[in-house]
């Protein structure tokens, strides 16, 4: 599937970050699964380090939860060279920097298997990040249309047939689409078939695509296994949104090659 949007990435993280990556999420998941069996908040609470958080219904955890500053280096190295890197400096530009507080360690379950307050994601943009769409000027406010950012989806698992995945709308859009619109019916029924696409993954590929790209959970009643995923949020260095500024983002220095040295954390953005 061709699209200016989005690029398929195969085995960006591999062997042995990625199955240790997997192993630490499947104990955390673990216990985050019998702390929920058993209704138990408080318990869900003590898995979260401090300056971490955890999103119920999405069961997701920040990065933090689970990768240490090494791991998060291992990561960088992984994701931010070679053809990762030439699409992100393609879309932002040479000096960009991630979004600590909005990287995202996410379980979606086999639908025979939803735990207590689980639910997957609905359609909508990335770039939608922190916009308040209440807000009476929406119609007439810069924040209403996408920002420039790229997320880096990584599978740990395979994904798309058997478990859970992501379906796309691959038409890059030039606004962000109100919540009323952002149903199934409303989406199927604005953008022709051959313009949706569900990938099948494999453990350690990634998926990276423009903030503006409309995606969803992809799950079907057949799926009998679960899926676990990370993502990342990338931006310019020099156009963080207003509504974010307040996150605690990281410089990041690339390189487009395969030669050693991995690419390196840099200073904290500092804050708006």
């Amino acid at each position: 599937m061709a699209c200016a949007g989005i690029t398929l990435c195969p085995s960006t993280v591999v062997s042995p970050q990625l199955e240790s990556w997997i192993a630490r999420s499947d104990s955390l998941y673990q216990s985050l699964d019998a702390a929920r069996e058993q209704g138990d908040l408080a318990q869900i609470d003590r898995l979260v380090p401090r300056g971490q958080r955890f999103a119920l219904t999405a069961s997701s955890f920040t990065l933090g939860t689970v990768l240490s500053g090494e791991d998060l280096r291992a990561f960088a190295a992984s994701t931010c060279r070679g053809q990762t890197a030439l699409w992100l400096e393609s879309q932002l530009g040479s000096a960009f920097a991630w979004d600590v507080d909005q990287s995202w360690l996410r379980r979606q379950y086999a639908p025979a298997r939803y735990p207590r307050w689980h639910a997957p994601h609905g359609w909508h943009q990335d770039a939608a990040l922190g916009v308040d769409f209440s807000r009476e000027s929406a119609s007439d406010s810069a924040a209403f249309y996408p920002c420039p950012m790229v997320t880096c989806w990584i599978a740990l698992d395979s994904c798309g047939v058997e478990s859970p995945g992501l379906e796309f709308v691959t038409r890059p859009l030039e606004d962000l689409v109100q919540p009323a619109e952002l149903t199934e019916e409303r989406i199927r029924g604005r953008f022709p078939p051959e313009e949706f696409w569900r990938p099948v993954m494999q453990a350690g590929d990634a998926l990276l695509f423009r903030g503006e790209i409309l995606h969803r959970t992809y799950v079907t009643p057949g799926m009998t296994r679960d899926r676990t995923s990370i993502e990342v949020r990338f931006f310019p260095a020099d156009k963080i949104p207003e509504r974010l500024k307040a996150d605690r983002f990281l410089t990041l220095a690339t390189t487009t090659t395969d030669g050693p040295g991995p690419p390196s954390l840099g200073e904290p953005l500092p804050n708006g």
